[in-house]
């Protein structure tokens, strides 16, 4: 919400909003996570640019810059760049590198609660979206990358890897997905991700490990922490490649191929929404089932779901779900049930007794033909929404991105995506040990080797 929202983790940090030091205390749209910083500048100088700037001016917040090039070619590496809103034709790398993960380069909107505006980043002209990457050490903050719905799983999107990076309260939208690994101590966090992805093996979030299982080069710490990520191809959120000690909360998926993929060791999943999956759409009746979550790895933590499709769990030799902790709520729209799961901690979203009787489809074509279980009536504390509720802002969501080129959406005044957006968060606060660098703990060799991908 542009105004505001609920604010569960209280952050002071000094923001310069045209020209005036103010206290920022967690405001903006979506949940505050308490990893996040936004005053990731500890010594670097202030820097503006405008799209009414000029590249030949001093860069100041009186005589902003006008290009994003520009900028990064003037800056030092732990330096703050603040965009004012408007349009930007953006196609390159954010950075220099920070001197550390305390000292990052900071690349942001100058308002990050969105009330005076969006900063939108596109390539060109023809609306393509934009190929960025970025350094070491760098955090984005609340700016808009993308193009027009042309560039939809076709063009552009984003490649990351090295260490103490951070993507937060950002918008990403109709391009390719992002794809990143190795890497270490990374934040992705409070983003909206529309239309992403390519295709089966192309997805949303790909969070690589880097295939040496077990390695000291594997990527690590990694936090997927209260981003929506709809309409997109592939997986929503696909940790392979045997990735160490993710984190996976508070995150709202739909209409993604897939859910979630978690392999290797180490990770903590929870509080997340699953809904409805549409599977692997190039495959036609004979594609596969849109599932939910496909869970080789050995969990810390699994709790606090909802699984909105017919497969919650991918199961076909895969072996019963691993959590040391206790695995407790788990909300499903249909009547399945997940191998490692206790039936106490089930319960059908339609209010129906849980048996988990239903003989799971591995096929689109057959989970299609099952009869749809809805209406819903149970609204979990973490979740407060009907099926109903769900599939119409996610329509609408879709629709927007469709309907608008990047210019359009940088003129948008309205709050009509904010109030959408907000419908689809996961209400649940972070505490510490979601952000906890946990050590690596010993990876069967099972889960080496589960999936063929």
């Amino acid at each position: 919400m542009r105004n505001g929202h609920l604010v569960r983790w209280v952050l002071p940090a000094t923001l310069w909003t045209f020209g005036v030091s103010v206290c920022l205390q967690a405001a903006g749209r979506g949940f505050w996570y308490g990893g996040f910083d936004p005053d990731t500048n500890k010594s670097g100088t202030q820097y503006w640019v405008s799209p009414t700037g000029h590249d030949a001016n001093a860069g100041t917040r009186g005589q902003p810059w006008r290009t994003l090039d520009h900028a990064r070619q003037s800056i030092r590496g732990g330096d703050t760049v603040n965009l004012l809103p408007g349009l930007y034709f953006f196609d390159g790398r954010f950075g220099p590198a920070g001197p550390s993960g305390q000292a990052k380069t900071v690349w942001r909107a100058a308002d990050l609660t969105f009330r005076t505006g969006r900063v939108v980043l596109t390539k060109n002209e023809s609306w393509d979206s934009p190929t960025w990457s970025h350094a070491d050490n760098v955090s984005l903050q609340g700016l808009w990358i993308g193009g027009n719905f042309a560039s939809a799983h076709a063009k552009g999107g984003a490649s990351y890897s090295g260490r103490d990076c951070e993507v937060v309260n950002c918008t990403l939208f109709n391009a390719h997905g992002i794809y990143g690994g190795p890497s270490y101590n990374w934040l992705f966090q409070n983003n909206r991700m529309v239309h992403l992805g390519n295709g089966r093996l192309g997805h949303s979030l790909y969070l690589a490990g880097g295939m040496a299982h077990d390695s000291l080069t594997q990527s690590r710490n990694l936090h997927v922490l209260g981003n929506i990520i709809l309409c997109g191809e592939g997986y929503a959120i696909h940790a392979w490649h045997a990735p160490g000690s993710v984190t996976v909360a508070g995150n709202f998926t739909s209409r993604n191929y897939w859910s979630l993929v978690l392999q290797g060791p180490n990770h903590s999943c929870h509080h997340n929404v699953f809904w409805r999956p549409v599977g692997n759409a190039a495959g036609g009746d004979r594609g596969q089932v849109g599932f939910n979550a496909w869970l080789p790895a050995p969990l810390r933590r699994f709790d606090h779901f909802v699984f909105g499709s017919p497969m919650p769990v991918w199961q076909e030799d895969m072996p019963p779900v691993r959590s040391q902790a206790k695995i407790e709520e788990i909300y499903l729209l249909y009547d399945a049930t997940v191998a490692g799961v206790p039936k106490e901690a089930c319960q059908l979203l339609t209010g129906r007794l849980w048996t988990g009787t239903l003989k799971c489809p591995e096929l689109r074509g057959a989970a299609d033909r099952l009869p749809y279980p809805g209406p819903t009536s149970i609204k979990p504390a973490f979740f407060p929404r009907t099926d109903r509720e769900i599939d119409e802002t996610v329509e609408a969501i879709s629709k927007y991105f469709r309907a608008r080129n990047p210019r359009q959406i940088s003129e948008d005044r309205s709050d009509e995506l904010e109030r959408l957006f907000d419908i689809l968060e996961v209400q649940y606060t972070t505490t510490a040990q979601d952000y906890e660098n946990f050590p690596p703990m010993p990876q069967g060799r099972d889960d080496a080797t589960y999936g063929v991908h």
